[in-house]
This record gives C-alpha cells, sequence and structure tokens, in this order.
C-alpha cells in the first residue's frame, strides 16, 4: 500500500470511526500515529499528527466519499482543516516525517514559530494566525 492521507486530526479516538467509516465503504485504510515523533523530535504537544490514509489508488474516491459523507454524517467534524481551502491533508509542523534530518530541525524549529501545512494547496499557517481567524468569527458572529 502507498499511504496518502484523507484526513488529519489531533487526537486517534477521533480518526477511527473516519477509518471505519471508509472500511465499510469498502476503502482500506489504517490510522498512522505521528504524535511520538512531534513529542520526541519538536518537545512540543502533539497537534495534526494523526493520519488516516488510503492506498493512492483509492484516495480520489475516498476523498469524494469524505465529502459526501461529511454533509451527512458530519465525519470529519473533527478533524483539522486548512483555512484556506478546508482540506483535512493537513502537516504540522510543516516539516515533519519529509524533512531530511528531523532531529536538528526539531532542535533549531525550538526557535521558529511552527506552521501548519496544507498538502493541498500548499498553505501555511501558525496556530496563532488560526486563533486570530476564529476570534474575529466569534466577534463578528456576536455582533449579528
Amino acid at each position: 500500500m502507498k499511504p496518502v492521507t484523507v484526513a488529519t486530526f489531533s487526537e486517534r479516538e477521533k480518526a477511527e470511526p473516519v477509518r471505519q467509516r471508509l472500511e465499510q465503504e469498502g476503502i482500506h485504510a489504517a490510522v498512522h500515529d505521528e504524535s511520538r515523533l512531534q513529542r520526541f523530535w519538536f518537545l512540543a504537544e502533539p497537534v495534526a499528527g494523526i493520519h488516516v490514509a488510503v492506498d493512492r489508488k483509492d484516495w480520489d474516491h475516498a476523498r469524494h466519499l469524505l465529502q459526501r459523507l461529511d454533509k451527512t454524517e458530519h465525519v470529519l467534524r473533527n478533524a483539522v482543516r486548512c483555512p484556506q481551502c478546508n482540506s483535512s491533508r493537513v502537516e504540522y509542523p510543516q516539516f515533519t516525517r519529509k524533512f531530511f534530518t528531523p532531529y536538528i530541525v526539531g532542535m533549531v524549529s525550538e526557535l521558529f514559530e511552527k506552521d501548519f501545512y496544507c498538502e493541498d494547496c500548499h498553505w501555511t499557517w501558525s496556530q496563532k494566525d488560526l486563533a486570530a481567524a476564529r476570534a474575529d468569527t466569534q466577534a463578528t458572529s456576536a455582533r449579528v
């Protein structure tokens, strides 16, 4: 299986129902936990470290299925999503397992703010940006 992420979560128990739902629809899926890697390399509380992945050949079908199921069953309500394109194919920090020397980067990255990275639209954003956007949305809702 050549795994491709279809959804990202911060907690394994939130990802497992999505994996099970994909399996019910005949798509083999697996949950990959990178939160231990984040905790070890980046010395931080894991965020967006749980990935539901399917085989590359099933990715398009799984993506469309999850979009449909999210509208009716809200299966992605707990997923980490890109604020730009709403995708749940997110990495945090943006240079985790794919980076050449994660240990060195992990140590150096403590000096810099870490960013989320969307695998679909390539948007990056920080937790601070996300919190500010949510605060603006709540303030706007309260005024209406």
